[in-house]
C-alpha cells in the first residue's frame, strides 16, 4: 500500500460506510488508519467471509472491501454480499467474478488512492441503480393503477351512462369519503361486477 498524500483534494463528501473484510489482522489495521484518515466510516470488520455476511446484514454498509483470497468458500460469500451492497474485491483478477455481481476488482498492492476512490464508485454507482429500479418499480405500479383505474371508469361509465371525467371524479371522491385508496375503491368496482383484477 502507497501512503495517500491530501486525500481532501480529490475525495467527494457523503462517503460511504465500509465493511472491511479481510482475513490478516495487521492488513485490518492498516486499511481502518486509511479509511479513518481519509473520513470514510468504518461499518464494520470481519475476517472470514461468512461473519462479513452476518455484520453486512445487521450494518447495511455503503461498500465492501473484499480481500478475496485463495479459499474456494470465499466467492460463495462474495456473491451473496454483492446482493447486500457494491463490493470491490482486491486480489486477483478472474472473468468469473463479473458474473458475481460485484462492483470493482483492484489487484494487490493498489494504492490507497485508488482503493478510496474506487469504493466511493461504486457506492454512488450503486446508488443510481438503486435509484433507477425503485423508478422502475414505481413505473410499473403506475401502470397497474392506470390499468386498475381504466377499468373501473369503464364499468362506471356503462352501467351509470357517465362520461370518463364523471366516472374518475366520482372514484376519487368516494375514496376520499371512505378514507381509502383511489386503487382500492377502482379494484372494488371490478370485483363487483364479477370481474378480475
Amino acid at each position: 500500500m502507497v501512503p495517500v498524500k491530501d486525500r481532501d483534494e480529490f475525495m467527494p463528501q457523503g462517503l460511504p460506510s465500509v465493511l472491511l473484510v479481510e482475513p490478516e489482522y495487521r492488513l485490518r489495521l492498516q486499511y481502518k488508519s486509511i479509511f479513518k484518515k481519509a473520513g470514510f466510516e468504518l461499518s464494520g470488520e470481519a475476517g472470514e467471509p461468512a461473519r462479513a455476511l452476518e455484520l453486512a446484514i445487521e450494518k447495511k454498509p455503503g461498500a465492501v472491501l473484499f480481500h478475496l483470497g485463495t479459499e474456494p468458500e470465499g466467492t460463495e460469500s462474495l456473491a451473496r454480499l454483492a446482493k447486500l451492497a457494491p463490493v470491490l474485491v482486491l486480489g486477483k483478477a478472474a472473468p468469473e467474478l463479473a458474473l458475481l455481481g460485484i462492483y470493482g476488482c483492484l489487484p494487490e498492492g493498489a494504492e490507497d488512492e485508488e482503493i478510496l476512490t474506487s469504493l466511493a464508485i461504486a457506492s454512488a454507482r450503486w446508488q443510481e441503480a438503486k435509484s433507477l429500479r425503485q423508478e422502475a418499480e414505481e413505473l410499473r405500479d403506475l401502470l397497474a393503477l392506470r390499468k386498475i383505474l381504466d377499468q373501473a371508469k369503464s364499468i362506471l361509465m356503462k352501467k351509470h351512462h357517465m362520461s370518463e371525467q364523471e366516472a374518475h371524479r366520482r372514484i376519487q371522491r368516494y375514496a376520499m369519503y371512505k378514507r381509502l385508496t383511489v386503487k382500492s375503491v377502482a379494484e372494488a368496482i371490478i370485483k363487483a361486477t364479477g370481474g378480475k383484477v
